[in-house]
Formats: C-alpha cells, sequence, structure tokens
C-alpha cells in the first residue's frame, strides 16, 4: 500500500483560502469547470502538500517529503482518507474523474436535455404515459370561467402520488388549455445549482411524447447586449425535474400545436430572506425581468407563463427535529395565508410572510412563484386547489398548491 502511486491534482483546480473564528484559515479547492460537484476545504497547512500531487510520488514518498520539508508527520491512512475525498469529489485525475469529464462534455455538447424522470415519475411507454397524462389532467373541478389564464402555478410533485397530483395538476392545467399561446415560459426551482439567479439553458427537451422546442430565439435576443450578462446553465438543468415535468404536460396536452418554452431555472432567493429586502430591489433580477419581456414582444410571442412550485417541505427528510403529522393543520393555515396574498395578486407581501418566519417551511417555490407574477402583474388571481402530501414511511410531508393568473 505504501507504495501505490498518488494520482495527480488536475491542473485547473484553483484555491482560495476562508477564515473563521471556529476552524481558522482553511483552504478551498474549485473546480471552475464544473466537473466537481462541489467545493473542497482543507486545513490551510494543507496547500503546501497538495502541490507536490505531481502524479509521481508514492504514499510513502510523499509521507518523508512531508515529514522533512514540510515538518509534519501523519501515518498513511490519513494519505488514503484524503485522496479517497479528492477523488470522490474529482479533483484528482482518476478514471472516475476521467469518466464523469466525458460524460458532462458529451452532454455538454448534445442539442438536446434528456429526460431523467422517465420510468419513476412518469412511464416511459408511449401509450402508458398517454393514459397517465390523460389521468393526471382528468379535471372535474373547474368550470370554462377559470380557462384562458395568463399564467398558473402548478406544482412539481410526483405524479405518482394520487389524487393530491390529479387535483393540483389539472385544475392548473384546465385553466391554459384552450389557450393561443406559442410560448410557454416556465419558471422552475433550482433544486441543484445555484450559479445565478436566473439559469437558462439553450437545449431543446426530450420527452417520450417527442422533442419539445426551446426558444432559442428569444434567449439569442436576451443576450443581444453584454450587460447584463444572461447566465447559460446546462448542468443546472440536467438532472431538474421541475422544467422537466412541465414540459412532459405541455406535450400531451397540446400534441397538435406547434409551441416553445423558456425554461428558466430560479436560483435561491435566501440572500433576500436574511437580508430583509425585496427582489425587485436588485437590479440583476429587474434587468432580466425586463429583457425577458423585451424579448417577447420584440419577437412577437404569445407566451403564457407557468411557475412550476411546492409550498412547503416539512418533517424529519427535511431537516427538522419534529414528525409532520403533528404540524399539517398549521401549516396549511399558513400556506393559505401566502396563497392569499397570491390571489390577491401581491408578490411582495407573499414574500414578505416568508421573510417574516425565516422561510421556516422551506417553500421551495419560492423564487419561480415571486418572479413568474413580477414578470406578468396580473390584475386578477384565482385560487384552484390546495394539498398536501404525508409521507408516513418518512414522518415527512410536502404541500402544495395551484392558482391561475389574469390580465
Amino acid at each position: 500500500m505504501n507504495d501505490l502511486i498518488i494520482p495527480k491534482l488536475r491542473n485547473d483546480i484553483v484555491f482560495d483560502f476562508v477564515e473563521d473564528e471556529v476552524n481558522g484559515r482553511h483552504i478551498v479547492l474549485f473546480d471552475p469547470s464544473g466537473y466537481a460537484d462541489r467545493p473542497v476545504y482543507l486545513p490551510g497547512f494543507f496547500l503546501d502538500m497538495l502541490k507536490l500531487l505531481n502524479g509521481d510520488l508514492s504514499i510513502n514518498e510523499l509521507n518523508k517529503t512531508v515529514s522533512q520539508t514540510l515538518n509534519l508527520d501523519f501515518d498513511d491512512s490519513f494519505f488514503l482518507e484524503l485522496f479517497k475525498h479528492l477523488d470522490e469529489n474529482c479533483f484528482l485525475e482518476t478514471p472516475r474523474y476521467f469518466w464523469r469529464k466525458y460524460d458532462i462534455d458529451k452532454y455538454l455538447e448534445s442539442p438536446k436535455r434528456n429526460y431523467v424522470c422517465g420510468g419513476s415519475t412518469y412511464p416511459l411507454e408511449y401509450a402508458q404515459l398517454k393514459e397517465s397524462l390523460d389521468k393526471l389532467l382528468d379535471c372535474k373541478e373547474t368550470t370554462n370561467s377559470n380557462q384562458n389564464a395568463k399564467a398558473i402555478i402548478v406544482p412539481h410533485i410526483d405524479f405518482n402520488i394520487g389524487a393530491q397530483a390529479n387535483s393540483t395538476y389539472s385544475t392548473a392545467y384546465n385553466a391554459i388549455k384552450n389557450t393561443e399561446a406559442d410560448l410557454f415560459v416556465i419558471f422552475g426551482t433550482s433544486h441543484y445549482g445555484n450559479s445565478d439567479l436566473f439559469m437558462l439553458t439553450k437545449k431543446d427537451f426530450e420527452t417520450p411524447l417527442g422533442l419539445v422546442e426551446n426558444d432559442k430565439e428569444l434567449i439569442s435576443f436576451m443576450q443581444r447586449d453584454r450587460m447584463p450578462r444572461i447566465t447559460i446553465d446546462d448542468l443546472s438543468h440536467r438532472n431538474e425535474h421541475s422544467i422537466e415535468l412541465q414540459a412532459v404536460i405541455l406535450k400531451h396536452l397540446f400534441a397538435d400545436k406547434e409551441f416553445k418554452i423558456l425554461p428558466v431555472l430560479c436560483g435561491s432567493f435566501h440572500n433576500f430572506i436574511r437580508d430583509n429586502t425585496l427582489p425587485n430591489s436588485e437590479r440583476k433580477f429587474v434587468d432580466f425581468i425586463d429583457k425577458l419581456k423585451q424579448g417577447i414582444e420584440a419577437l412577437g410571442r404569445k407566451a403564457v407563463f407557468i411557475a412550476s412550485a411546492d409550498f412547503a417541505h416539512i418533517g424529519r427528510k427535511f431537516g427538522d427535529n419534529f414528525d409532520a403529522t403533528q404540524v399539517l393543520e398549521n401549516v396549511k393555515n399558513e400556506d393559505m395565508d401566502l396563497i392569499n396574498q397570491l390571489e390577491n395578486c401581491n408578490q411582495d407581501a407573499f414574500f414578505k410572510l416568508v421573510t417574516e418566519a425565516k422561510d421556516k417551511r422551506k417553500i421551495c417555490g419560492l423564487s419561480p412563484i415571486y418572479a413568474m407574477l413580477h414578470t406578468v402583474c396580473p390584475s386578477k388571481g384565482h385560487f384552484l386547489k390546495y394539498e398536501q402530501w404525508n409521507e408516513i414511511a418518512t414522518k415527512s410531508a410536502v404541500s402544495f398548491a395551484s392558482l391561475s393568473f389574469y390580465e
């Protein structure tokens, strides 16, 4: 084991130092190429040792060098754990890193984003999927008076949970099923990446029902001026379900209609909660929304807007020290306070309520809901349905709702 050659540290890794009162000075390793999922934090004195990782030294040789030149003594198991940690995070030139690089590069080169929820959230087989979506959208709780909406809030909860999913998805999509829109702007929660407030991709969305085309012309229009910069983050979109689920439904609902989507992943707005400010107080937020609206108008798009958003996430699975069942009624009352503000088309009051509660219920739809309403500025809202999914096995629950909005 002592003769094991230590893999080389990647040349493109960058580092910075951070310091706090508890842990002192630390070095942070970053991967600007995006092959690593997260930064790696190590004690600050590790920097000189990391510089020795040239791919030529064995553990024994490195141990001797570290002892002689840096006056540090470690046993072999320490080095093995360190290199395991670096390897798992793709910071070393190992087969794990090269395979991940190949996989990501291949995805980035592709013009399509392949679906990731097929076979789990929805069936893969064409006829079975259409039957499943027909059932999901079988709406018995709304009337024609709720149709021709300019925008909707719809969940991204798993289709398979049953009646609760049916009632919320169907009431929302019933409100736009007769639309003449040729563009659906989907604001989705970003669960896997936060490189910016808003993250776009130019990739078309593959579904088992066929390709859903992305409005690349609109994105190019938004990129026309270099400042402010529009963020293209393909990797954040790769495994994200919040937009994929809506794309699948749209492809089914408008099978005979030509349309495009604009997939907009919304990053975390928690810095605004922390600072007790509104997102529309930041120039970057306003500029993105302005560019989006200008592009839609300039290109003559007939747009409908969708916020793909769930509400509260509570219980053990989400880090709470209590069972969800104990607080479901309280959560419903809190959610209805939020929904009342949304129905009144007051996204600022909605955001302030979440801020006052310090987002203790983890409203994952906070950013797409706020951004969508700020874009549309509707004059009337209509509350459609509210549901909770109580997952007994994990002692956790998610709440979600559907609303429609009109000019």
